[in-house]
C-alpha cells in the first residue's frame, strides 16, 4: 500500500453564504494560508483576521465565522506509479462537518458527520503530475437551523438546532465552554493506493480466560481487489509470548483462535499491571506484501454486576473477577479547537489522573470520540474508560436519514476503539432520558424522540461488533426514573446547581455516581493570560463572561460565604473558591467510599477545561491543578481514613481498595491550633481487603469542652511509623476559626535531578498552605495542605531554577496569611 500525505500547507478563503461580507471582512474572501489538520478559527487567528476568542470578551467578535462557507484548497503531485495501483482512496479521517469535496474540478463526495472517517474512490479523478483538491465547508449553524425548521424543534438544552448535526455538541456553547462552532479538516487527510487487497480491521478479543490459559479470537476483515489467493501472516507478541502463523484465504474475512498460556491480565490502575499485547497482520499476494496493519489489545474480562440488595440493585464494575470501586473524573475536549491539542497535553492530563489514584475516566457525550493517543495512554496507565456515544442533553431525531448517520458513526467508532482494554463501558448518551423525564413526569424514556437510537440501535451494534464490555443506555439511567438512587447510575446536581451545599452529598445513597461537582476559579496566572488588570475583579463583566453557567458567579459567592469570610481581594477569592470546591469533593467522595460497594463508583465533574474559565474542573485550561486536584490525591488514595459525623458521635472509617488487608495503628487526637494535645487515643486496627469498615467511635462529649474555634481532631493510620492516611475534622467552618499568627519556617534541600524538598515547620497550625513560585509554574507532590503545630511537613517540588533562585521566589499562602 502506498500513501500520499495531504496534511500541512493549504490555502483557504470565505465563500459568503450571503451575497457579500461586510466591508471590514472583505479580505477573508482572498486566498490565505491554512494549516491541516486545523480549524477555520485557528487559521483565521494565525493570519490575524480574528482576535483571540479566549481573550476578554472576544468570543462575541467571532460569532460571524460559523455563518460563512469556507473553501480549502491543496495542490499536490501524483506519480504514474501511484496511478497504476488497483484502487486509490481519498481518506479524510475527520471533516467538520458539512463538506463537498472536489478533485480537479469534479465532485468526489459530500459529508455530514464530524466524527467519522470518510473514504472515497478517486482513481478516475486523478492525473499524473499536478492535482487540485478542494473542500468546501458549509455553515454548520445555518445547515442545522435549516434542518430544525424542516423537521421541527425538539426539547433540547441550550442551542436546540445542534441535535440535527453530527458534530461536537459543545461547540455550540455549554455551561463551561464558549460558543465556537468550528469548520475544517480536523484530522489527517491523505491518498491511499491499494493493490490486490486492504486490511480493513483487526479485532482481538479474549473469549475464555483462566490463570493457565486465555483463548483469544482474532477477526480479520479484508477488502479484496483480486481473485488471487491472499496469504495472511499473523504475529502476536507480548511479554513472554510470541505467536506466528500464516493462513491462505479466499474470502473477505478470516477468524482464528489463538491459545495464550499463562496470560498476563490487564488490570485497572491500583489493582495490578497493564500489559499490552501487540498484533500485526500482513496480507501478501504472490509473495509480495500488499498491506500491513498493527493493533494492540489486552486480555481481561469485564462484567457489570446488578444484583438485588436491601437498597435496590447494585451497579458494580467487575474486572477479572474482582469488584472495582471506580474512582475518577469526567473528560471534555481540552481545547475548543481540538486539532491544536498536542499529544503531550493528553499525556500530562492522563498522568495527573493516574497519579491521583484514579482508575476511570468518562468521555462525556457532548464532545468527541477522542484521539487515538487518549486511548493508548489509558491502556498504558490502567485507566478504565466509560465511553459515551456523542449525544447529550436533549431529544434527537429518529428519522431514517438520521438513523443511517448514527449507524455509520457508531459502527466506525466501535470498530476503531474495541481493541483497547481500557474501554470498559459503552454508554448511549449523556442525560437525554433524565432531562426528558424530568420535563415530562407522565412519560417514560421510551417516549423520547431518539429513544430508538439508545434502546435498540446502539446496543445491537455493540453486541454484534464488540460484545466484550457492557452497554448502558444513558448516564444517568436505571429502572424507573432515570436518575433514581436505588439502581443504575446517578448524577448528583442538587448540590451546587440547585444551590444546595456539600452536606447534601451525605444524604445521597446512589449506586454509582458518574457526575457531581462544584465550581472554582482557575489559577490567577491562567486568568492573567486572557484579561487586563482592570478585569481582575470577581464581578467584572469579563470575569462573569468567563463563567458560562447561568448565575455561576453568584454561586461562587454564595458558597464562599457559607465557609469563608467574604473578600474583594481577587487572589483571595480564587484561593478560597478553590478550597470550597476541594472540600466539597472531599466530602462527597469520602461518603461514597465509606459505602463501598453499596455505592461502587464516584466520578466527579470534571477533570479538565477547554478554555480559561471558572468551572467544575480540577485542572484548568493551562494545565495548572487547582486545590481540588491535590485533595483528590488523598481522598482517592488506596487506603483512606475518614470521619463521619451524626447521631451524637463521630465515626472513624477505614476504606481499603487493596486486594490485601491492611493492619496498623489508628491514632486520634484532639489538638489545639497551638499544638497542645487534650487527649489521644490509639488502637490496633485491621482494614479488610477491598472493603470499608468502622474503626473507632467517638462520643461528642470527647470534644465538647474544647474551644471549637481553635481545636480539631487529627486522625492518622500508621504502619511501622509510616503514615498511610491521615485526615482532620474541624469543629467549625474556617470563617469562624480563630486566626493564628504566622510562625513557619521553610527549609530547602536538593533531592535528585531537578527536584527539591521543602520542609515546613510551624509553632501553630498552618491551614491550607499553598506553595508557589513567583513567576514560574513548578510541579509539587502536595499542595493546599495543613501543617500541624510541631509536626514537620515535607513537600517535593520540581523546578528548572537554581536553588538560590527557588529560595528567593518561593512563596507560601495560607488561610490566615
Amino acid at each position: 500500500m502506498k500513501r500520499i500525505d495531504l496534511d500541512g500547507e493549504w490555502r483557504f478563503k470565505a465563500v459568503p453564504s450571503k451575497k457579500k461580507l461586510s466591508d471590514e471582512r472583505a479580505d477573508v474572501q482572498q486566498w490565505m494560508p491554512a494549516s491541516v489538520p486545523g480549524t477555520v478559527h485557528t487559521d483565521l487567528l494565525a493570519v490575524g483576521r480574528i482576535p483571540d476568542p479566549f481573550y476578554r470578551l472576544n468570543e462575541h467578535e467571532v460569532q460571524w465565522v460559523d455563518s460563512e462557507r469556507w473553501l480549502y484548497r491543496k495542490e499536490f503531485e501524483v506519480g504514474k506509479e501511484i496511478l497504476g495501483e488497483d484502487v486509490i482512496y481519498l481518506v479524510a479521517e475527520g471533516l467538520d462537518t458539512y463538506a463537498r469535496i472536489k478533485l480537479n474540478g469534479k465532485t468526489v463526495g459530500n459529508t455530514a458527520n464530524m466524527f467519522v472517517e470518510h473514504r472515497f474512490k478517486v482513481k478516475r479523478f486523478l492525473k499524473a503530475g499536478k492535482n487540485v483538491l478542494e473542500v468546501l465547508f458549509d455553515s454548520p449553524t445555518i445547515r442545522a437551523k435549516r434542518l430544525e425548521k424542516e423537521h421541527g424543534a425538539l426539547k433540547v438544552a441550550l442551542e436546540s438546532h445542534r441535535v440535527y448535526i453530527r458534530k461536537a455538541q459543545c461547540s455550540f456553547g455549554w455551561d463551561w465552554g464558549p460558543k465556537l462552532a468550528t469548520s475544517g479538516i480536523w484530522r489527517n487527510i491523505y491518498l491511499e493506493a491499494v493493490s490486490h487487497c486492504r486490511i480493513r480491521s483487526i479485532f482481538a478479543r479474549a473469549k475464555k480466560v483462566t490463570k493457565q490459559n486465555a483463548s483469544v479470537r482474532v477477526d480479520i476483515d479484508l477488502e479484496r481487489c483480486t481473485k488471487s489467493p491472499v496469504v495472511l501472516r499473523l504475529e502476536i507478541m507480548g511479554e513472554g509470548f510470541e505467536h506466528r502463523q500464516s493462513y491462505n484465504v479466499r474470502a473477505g474475512k478470516k477468524s482464528v483462535t489463538i491459545n495464550v498460556p499463562k496470560p498476563r491480565l490487564w488490570w485497572p490502575n491500583g489493582y495490578g499491571d497493564h500489559p499490552i499485547y501487540r498484533i500485526c497482520v500482513t496480507a501478501e499476494v504472490g509473495g509480495n506484501a500488499c498491506d500491513t496493519k498493527t493493533s494492540s489489545f489486552g486480555i481481561r474480562r469485564v462484567r457489570l454486576l446488578q444484583e438485588k440488595d436491601k437498597e435496590g440493585r447494585s451497579f458494580i464494575i467487575e474486572v477479572n473477577g474482582v469488584k472495582v470501586f471506580c474512582k475518577g473524573a469526567n473528560w471534555i475536549p481540552s481545547d475548543s479547537f481540538i486539532p491544536r491539542i498536542p499529544p503531550v497535553t493528553y499525556e500530562r492530563l492522563l498522568a495527573y489522573v493516574r497519579d491521583a489514584h484514579m482508575n476511570m475516566i468518562r468521555v462525556w457525550g457532548g464532545g468527541i470520540y477522542e484521539q487515538d493517543v487518549f486511548y493508548e495512554l489509558c491502556d498504558r496507565f490502567g485507566l478504565m474508560v466509560w465511553q459515551d456515544f456523542m449525544f447529550a442533553c436533549g431529544e434527537y431525531p429518529q428519522a431514517r436519514w438520521f438513523l443511517r448517520q448514527v449507524e455509520d458513526e457508531a459502527t466506525k467508532a466501535i470498530i476503531r476503539l474495541r481493541n483497547h482494554p481500557c474501554l470498559t463501558v459503552w454508554c448511549g448518551n449523556n442525560e437525554c432520558e433524565w432531562i426528558f423525564c424530568a420535563d415530562h413526569p407522565d412519560k417514560t424514556p421510551d417516549d423520547m424522540s431518539g429513544a430508538r437510537i439508545f434502546r435498540e440501535l446502539l446496543p445491537s451494534l455493540c453486541r454484534s461488533l464488540d460484545g466484550t464490555r457492557p452497554y448502558w443506555r444513558s448516564s444517568p439511567f436505571g429502572k424507573g426514573f432515570p436518575n433514581d438512587e436505588s439502581n443504575g447510575n446517578h448524577h448528583q446536581w442538587i448540590v451546587w446547581s440547585a444551590w444546595r451545599d456539600s452536606g447534601e452529598y451525605e444524604r445521597n445513597h446512589a449506586r454509582f455516581v458518574t457526575e457531581f461537582g462544584f465550581q472554582a476559579p482557575p489559577n490567577r496566572r491562567t486568568f492573567e493570560g486572557v484579561t487586563n488588570a482592570e478585569d481582575r475583579d470577581p464581578q467584572s463583566e469579563v470575569m462573569e463572561h468567563h463563567n458560562k453557567q447561568v448565575e455561576g458567579t453568584e454561586r461562587l459567592v454564595r458558597f464562599q460565604a457559607a465557609h469563608f469570610k467574604l473578600t474583594n481581594d481577587f487572589d483571595q477569592f480564587i484561593y478560597q473558591g478553590q478550597l470550597v470546591q476541594a472540600e466539597a469533593l472531599k466530602r462527597a467522595v469520602e461518603h461514597w467510599r465509606r459505602r463501598k460497594f453499596k455505592t461502587a463508583g464516584s466520578l466527579f465533574w470534571q477533570l479538565n477545561d477547554c478554555w480559561p474559565v471558572s468551572s467544575w474542573s480540577v485542572i484548568d485550561s493551562a494545565m495548572r491543578p487547582k486545590a481540588a486536584y491535590y485533595y483528590a490525591k488523598k481522598f482517592f488514595a488506596p487506603t483512606l481514613v475518614s470521619v463521619k459525623q451524626g447521631g451524637g458521635r463521630l465515626e472513624v472509617w477505614g476504606t481499603n481498595d487493596l486486594l490485601v488487608s491492611v493492619s496498623g495503628e489508628l491514632e486520634v487526637s484532639l489538638r489545639s491550633f497551638d499544638g497542645s494535645v487534650a487527649w489521644s487515643k490509639r488502637t490496633h486496627v485491621d482494614l479488610r481487603r477491598n472493603a470499608s469498615n468502622i474503626l473507632m467511635r467517638i462520643d461528642n462529649s470527647g470534644y465538647a469542652q474544647a474551644d471549637p474555634t481553635q481545636s480539631y481532631l487529627l486522625v492518622q493510620l500508621k504502619a511501622r511509623d509510616t503514615v498511610l492516611s491521615e485526615n482532620r475534622f474541624f469543629l467549625v467552618e474556617p470563617k469562624h476559626m480563630q486566626r493564628q499568627p504566622t510562625s513557619v519556617t521553610m527549609e530547602l534541600e536538593k533531592a535528585d535531578g531537578i527536584a527539591y524538598v521543602v520542609t515546613l515547620k510551624s509553632k501553630t497550625l498552618i491551614k491550607n498552605a499553598r506553595i508557589e513560585m513567583e513567576g514560574e509554574d513548578v510541579e509539587v507532590d502536595d499542595n493546599y495542605f495543613d501543617v500541624d503545630a510541631g509536626i514537620s511537613k515535607r513537600v517535593r517540588i520540581v523546578s528548572q531554577s537554581s536553588k538560590e533562585l527557588i529560595r528567593k521566589r518561593l512563596r507560601l499562602r495560607s488561610l490566615w496569611s
